[in-house]
Protein backbone atom coordinates (compact mmCIF):
# COMPACT_ATOMS: atom_id res chain seq x y z
CA UNK A 1 0.00 0.00 0.00
CA UNK A 2 0.80 3.93 -0.81
CA UNK A 3 -0.35 6.48 -0.12
CA UNK A 4 -0.62 9.32 -2.58
CA UNK A 5 -1.83 13.20 -1.47
CA UNK A 6 -5.76 12.01 -0.49
CA UNK A 7 -5.01 8.62 -1.66
CA UNK A 8 -4.24 4.94 -0.86
CA UNK A 9 -3.42 2.76 -3.27
CA UNK A 10 -3.45 -0.85 -2.70
CA UNK A 11 -2.57 -4.02 -5.10
CA UNK A 12 -4.08 -7.46 -4.32
CA UNK A 13 -2.03 -10.69 -5.19
CA UNK A 14 -3.50 -14.04 -5.30
CA UNK A 15 -6.66 -14.79 -3.48
CA UNK A 16 -9.20 -12.48 -1.59
CA UNK A 17 -11.02 -14.50 0.96
CA UNK A 18 -11.83 -15.02 4.26
CA UNK A 19 -8.19 -15.97 5.36
CA UNK A 20 -6.48 -12.99 3.89
CA UNK A 21 -9.46 -9.99 4.35
CA UNK A 22 -9.19 -9.76 8.34
CA UNK A 23 -5.59 -8.02 7.81
CA UNK A 24 -6.02 -6.08 4.71
CA UNK A 25 -9.33 -4.51 6.38
CA UNK A 26 -7.66 -3.66 9.44
CA UNK A 27 -4.32 -1.66 7.75
CA UNK A 28 -7.21 -0.21 5.50
CA UNK A 29 -8.86 1.36 8.12
CA UNK A 30 -5.91 2.37 10.19
CA UNK A 31 -4.68 4.19 7.36
CA UNK A 32 -8.37 5.73 6.83
CA UNK A 33 -8.76 6.96 10.48
CA UNK A 34 -4.97 7.87 11.11
CA UNK A 35 -4.16 10.02 7.69
CA UNK A 36 -6.33 12.24 5.92
CA UNK A 37 -7.21 10.06 2.96
CA UNK A 38 -10.67 9.88 1.38
CA UNK A 39 -9.99 7.44 -1.77
CA UNK A 40 -9.03 3.96 -2.55
CA UNK A 41 -7.71 2.77 -5.70
CA UNK A 42 -7.87 -1.14 -6.03
CA UNK A 43 -5.54 -2.74 -8.38
CA UNK A 44 -7.11 -5.65 -9.14
CA UNK A 45 -4.28 -7.60 -12.01
CA UNK A 46 -2.91 -10.23 -10.31
CA UNK A 47 -5.94 -11.14 -7.92
CA UNK A 48 -7.00 -14.67 -8.81
CA UNK A 49 -9.70 -15.40 -6.60
CA UNK A 50 -12.61 -13.18 -4.80
CA UNK A 51 -15.38 -14.47 -2.32
CA UNK A 52 -18.53 -12.77 -0.34
CA UNK A 53 -16.04 -12.04 2.17
CA UNK A 54 -14.15 -9.54 -0.22
CA UNK A 55 -16.64 -7.87 -1.82
CA UNK A 56 -17.96 -7.28 1.61
CA UNK A 57 -14.64 -5.86 2.62
CA UNK A 58 -14.55 -3.53 -0.28
CA UNK A 59 -18.16 -2.26 0.68
CA UNK A 60 -16.95 -2.02 3.97
CA UNK A 61 -14.12 0.55 2.95
CA UNK A 62 -16.82 2.56 0.45
CA UNK A 63 -18.76 3.08 3.70
CA UNK A 64 -15.79 4.81 5.04
CA UNK A 65 -14.83 6.70 2.13
CA UNK A 66 -18.37 7.66 1.58
CA UNK A 67 -18.48 9.85 5.02
CA UNK A 68 -15.50 12.11 3.66
CA UNK A 69 -16.73 12.29 0.00
CA UNK A 70 -14.31 9.93 -1.39
CA UNK A 71 -14.20 6.94 -3.71
CA UNK A 72 -12.92 3.67 -4.34
CA UNK A 73 -11.52 2.87 -7.71
CA UNK A 74 -11.12 -0.81 -9.18
CA UNK A 75 -8.44 -1.04 -11.77
CA UNK A 76 -6.58 -3.75 -13.81
CA UNK A 77 -9.42 -6.35 -13.70
CA UNK A 78 -8.67 -9.37 -14.96
CA UNK A 79 -11.18 -11.72 -16.98
CA UNK A 80 -11.84 -14.18 -13.59
CA UNK A 81 -12.43 -10.84 -11.62
CA UNK A 82 -14.04 -8.58 -13.88
CA UNK A 83 -16.79 -11.35 -13.83
CA UNK A 84 -16.97 -11.21 -9.85
CA UNK A 85 -17.57 -7.52 -10.11
CA UNK A 86 -20.06 -7.12 -12.44
CA UNK A 87 -22.05 -9.87 -10.46
CA UNK A 88 -22.13 -8.44 -7.49
CA UNK A 89 -22.99 -4.99 -8.54
CA UNK A 90 -20.02 -3.22 -6.88
CA UNK A 91 -19.90 -0.67 -9.58
CA UNK A 92 -22.83 0.62 -8.66
CA UNK A 93 -20.61 2.40 -5.56
CA UNK A 94 -17.30 2.00 -7.00
CA UNK A 95 -15.63 3.80 -10.42
CA UNK A 96 -13.58 0.89 -12.30
CA UNK A 97 -10.57 2.69 -14.44
CA UNK A 98 -8.39 0.79 -16.77
CA UNK A 99 -4.56 1.15 -15.11
CA UNK A 100 -3.74 3.06 -12.06
CA UNK A 101 -2.72 5.78 -14.29
CA UNK A 102 -6.13 6.09 -15.39
CA UNK A 103 -7.33 6.08 -11.83
CA UNK A 104 -4.43 8.78 -10.93
CA UNK A 105 -5.99 10.92 -13.83
CA UNK A 106 -9.67 10.68 -12.70
CA UNK A 107 -8.71 11.89 -8.98
CA UNK A 108 -6.40 14.40 -10.40
CA UNK A 109 -3.22 13.36 -9.31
Amino acid sequence: MCIKQDTVFTRFKGELDEMSVSDIRKKLSDILKKYNVKNIVFNLHDLSFMDSTGIGMIIGRYNQVKEKDGKIILCELNQNIERIILMSGLLKICTLRDSEASARWFLGL
